[in-house]
């Protein structure tokens, strides 16, 4: 589900601010034959950080990353016609990311990161839903907890040059976050006024047919994850040259 997964825009922030960060942390020289393994490197080294957050440069913590609301609208075309929806919500687990690669040409204005994690990473927190799954109803207002036993994420980062008072900086202009997932585990309370027989078949359903609501939910957590990760890199690479960035040399 989500920024696993760790958010490649707070991983970047981290090398860009490494002069307020803990000495140990690195950076890369675009002159640096193994650019793209020195980022690799650099991000992987950056996550204990990010996992508290860095609340000078306005980023929250990485793990859990806190969302004040998402939504799934019902889709009559398809198997699962479920309105559902989370507030206040955390995804835990993103500090247990792991960097397999990145690609990005020294000087431009692209990045590409694929990560995985081995461990669990979950959703929890107030939900409702209405709809159906299949050929079961589904109604309810509770708590959820909704885990990803392993997941595969690529993040992407897009932008252009654009100069400000005689330095060139990164103007974000989009990001994206594709996710692939597995089964997931699925865990409501309050379905049907907490109805045991009822809820118990019900979850009981849900998780047989995991993989249908995370046709579902993927796509709603994708965009939630891009348009925070988005905000943020805007905040920092709107202030942090370019040059500072990724140091020419």
């Amino acid at each position: 589900m989500g920024s696993s997964l760790p958010s490649l825009v707070l991983l970047l922030v981290a090398y860009a601010s490494a002069a307020q960060l803990p000495a140990s942390l690195k950076t890369c020289k675009q002159n640096d034959p193994d650019f793209n393994g020195c980022l690799k490197n650099a991000f992987t080294d950056a996550l204990p950080v990010l996992v508290k957050g860095i609340p000078s440069l306005g980023l929250p913590p990485l793990d859990p990353l806190h969302f004040t609301q998402i939504k799934i609208k019902d889709s009559p075309e398809r198997p699962v016609t479920l309105s559902l929806e989370f507030n206040e919500v955390d995804i835990i687990g993103n500090g247990n990311a792991i960097i397999d690669d990145v690609e990005m040409k020294p000087g431009s204005y692209y990045m590409k990161t694929k990560v995985h994690t081995d461990k669990p990473l979950t959703l929890v927190g107030p939900y409702k839903a209405e709809g159906k799954v299949l050929v079961l109803p589904v109604k309810g207002e509770g708590n959820s907890n909704i885990t990803a036993p392993r997941l595969e994420a690529v993040l992407e980062l897009f932008g252009q040059p654009i100069e400000r008072d005689g330095e060139v900086y990164w103007d974000v202009t989009d990001y994206k976050v594709d996710l692939s997932l597995g089964k997931l585990s699925i865990d409501l309370t309050g379905l049907y006024n907490n109805d045991k027989a009822l809820a118990d078949n019900t979850l009981k359903f849900l998780n047989e047919n995991s993989e249908e609501i995370a046709k579902e939910v993927v796509p709603v957590i994708q965009e939630a994850l891009a348009a925070s990760f988005k905000e943020m890199a805007e905040r920092v690479f709107s202030k942090v040259p370019y040059n500072s960035v990724f140091p020419p040399s």
